[in-house]
């Protein structure tokens, strides 16, 4: 899927979550996609300040396979 179905299926997602009235949902499943972007982020900036990583793989989807 390319960036133009990403971002029609994360608009429906939007639109029904608010029409639903069930915003939580919304803030639940887009929590899984920050916690992947920060373990990434996480992972460069310890690996350039220190030199060593924090997870043996990024981003942390990859472990939980």
């Amino acid at each position: 899927m390319g960036d133009v179905g990403a971002l029609a299926l994360g608009a429906a997602l939007g639109v029904m979550a608010i029409v639903s009235r069930h915003e939580i949902v919304l803030f639940i499943m887009g929590g899984v996609f920050v916690m992947e972007t920060a373990s990434v982020i996480l992972q460069v900036a310890s690996f350039k300040l220190t030199g060593k990583r924090i997870f043996r793989m990024a981003p942390l989807i990859i472990i939980l396979n």
